[in-house]
């Protein structure tokens, strides 16, 4: 299949989606939610769920509120990583952050509009039966909170300038990457109403494909200059896979996920070539840039 192709029609559904939902208005507060929501980036979340979705039947008009709340859910992440009381970061996606444009008083706003809303989105969503929709709900919930993200979030700063052990790396990312990931994976199969049988398959795959996008931009951040200042994960202090493992220990790790990603779908037959091909996709960009750095 064409990835790139299926990628960008997919994307800008998402775009449209999310644009549609946040219109202009004058107001100071959505002019900054406008600001960081509609920023670009690879949208991977939603077009998790819309792809696992029709894997089991399901239009991506069915899923698209669902997938909306995904990306309203990891962009407010990103906002609140990115204040000075988190990562401290300035640029964000080649533009200042949102605390750097509007305060940080407003950038926490941001945050919690933006999560707040990811729930009413998904509560309101048209044409799905009240179970699915709280099974989605919950699943969301779950990933997002004290149990997913989030905590993963506070593990990794209490981590921070420690030894990167495996076991240590593996628990952060898993919550605080991978949880949001493998939600996204489930949240469409749960809204298509699939059978036990394909949404364990695609829970294994979720699963797998989290710990191979967090190995994987792990790497892409050890072999980058670092962020506006010059700093990478690794001069942060930050637990990352190749500080765990090593490069090549760390790509190895990263293709042993994938590969237990692609055998988990491939049952599922051709509708599940898009999730064949994006988790070939997510270890291929690390893969080609560790080659490229003189790692090959």
């Amino acid at each position: 299949m064409n990835l790139d192709r299926y990628l960008d029609e997919r994307r800008r559904l998402v775009e449209r989606a999310l644009a549609r939902r946040f219109p202009t208005t004058r107001t100071r507060l959505r002019q900054a939610l406008r600001y960081s929501l509609l920023a670009g980036g690879k949208r991977i979340r939603p077009i998790l769920a819309l792809a696992s979705g029709e894997v089991c039947g399901a239009q991506p008009r069915i899923t698209m509120p669902f997938a909306c709340a995904l990306e309203l859910i990891h962009t407010y992440s990103l906002v609140h990583d990115d204040l000075p009381a988190m990562d401290d970061d300035d640029v964000r996606r080649g533009r200042p952050t949102s605390h750097k444009v509007y305060g940080e008083g407003l950038a926490i706003l941001v945050g919690d509009a933006l999560l707040t809303e990811a729930f009413g989105v998904m509560a309101s969503a048209p044409n799905v039966v009240p179970e699915r929709i709280a099974a989605a709900v919950a699943e969301v919930a779950r990933s997002a909170g004290e149990r997913g993200m989030v905590g993963g979030q506070a593990l990794d700063l209490a981590a921070e300038g420690s030894s990167p052990t495996l076991t240590r790396v593996r628990t952060i990312h898993a919550l605080k990457t991978g949880a949001l990931l493998r939600a996204s994976v489930r949240v469409g199969a749960l809204v298509a109403g699939a059978r036990a049988a394909t949404l364990r398959r695609l829970t294994a795959y979720g699963e797998a494909l989290g710990l191979a996008f967090q190995i994987a931009d792990d790497i892409l951040d050890a072999l980058e200059d670092g962020d506006a200042d010059g700093r990478t994960d690794a001069a942060l202090g930050k637990a990352t896979y190749p500080g765990a493992l090593g490069m090549g220990g760390a790509r190895t790790h990263a293709r042993r996920a994938r590969d237990a990603a692609i055998a988990a779908v491939r049952p599922l037959g051709s509708r599940a070539e898009p999730l064949v091909a994006i988790a070939a996709y997510v270890v291929e960009r690390a893969d080609t840039a560790a080659e490229r750095a003189g790692h090959g």
